[in-house]
């Protein structure tokens, strides 16, 4: 049993611009066990994700270090007895679609002009364990990568290739724009290409799609 019916509560919400009344709001799955749908590149976190993951989410700058961690996770996965492919990997993007090229570019930089640098870095700095108040915000910065009981492991190794020129606010609006995943930015055409090249060179399933901070999941 995934779960204990005496702590299972009715729910009865009467908001503004919500109402519900019942026991939950989502249908099963169609195994009727919960999904496990989990994140984390650390030793223990492929350990775990190899072991009872179905599907596990991502996010990498490159393609190679993306291929690099799901061939890690598909490997330690066969050697728990599991299909390596049973386990599906949802890569974060951020695309910009337009109807022509200028139109996408044109609604990438309104977005990018929006972004919170300050927010990134808050974000950032609760990723990596670094107070990134103390650094000016327009002189490259070092990024040492130091592994802490308290970061995100994945982050750390994914973060670990910035070029030696990046400033603070180059990393604040990678954190407040979409994150790590890739931002293609074109024609329905162009994202689909580069999309598909991730897929097959990266070894990912599916995206989820990242509207700031909020994610969507389809599969291909």
């Amino acid at each position: 049993m995934a779960y204990d019916p005496s702590k299972i509560h009715k729910i009865s919400y009467q908001g503004k611009y919500h109402k519900f009344k019942g026991y939950g709001q989502t249908h099963p799955s169609p195994q009727r066990t919960p999904l496990i749908f989990q994140a984390g590149a650390s030793k223990s976190g492929i350990e775990f994700g190899s072991k009872h993951a179905e599907a596990i989410f991502c996010s990498y700058s490159t393609i190679a270090d993306c291929k690099k961690y799901t061939k890690n996770v598909r490997d330690a996965a066969k050697a728990q007895g599991r299909d390596p492919q049973s386990i599906k990997f949802f890569l974060v993007t951020m695309p910009f679609l337009g109807r022509t090229q200028e139109e996408a570019e044109e609604k990438f930089e309104a977005a990018r002009k929006r972004a919170s640098i300050q927010g990134g870095l808050t974000r950032f700095s609760g990723f990596a364990n670094i107070d990134m108040s103390v650094y000016p915000v327009d002189e490259p910065f070092k990024f040492k990568g130091e592994l802490k009981e308290n970061t995100i492991q994945g982050f750390i190794h994914s973060m670990q290739n910035l070029d030696e020129k990046t400033t603070p606010r180059d990393i604040g609006e990678i954190l407040a724009f979409g994150g790590q995943g890739p931002r293609p930015v074109g024609t329905a055409q162009v994202v689909a290409d580069e999309l598909e090249k991730w897929a097959i060179e990266g070894d990912v399933d599916g995206f989820n799609l990242s509207r700031e901070s909020d994610l969507y999941s389809f599969i291909l």
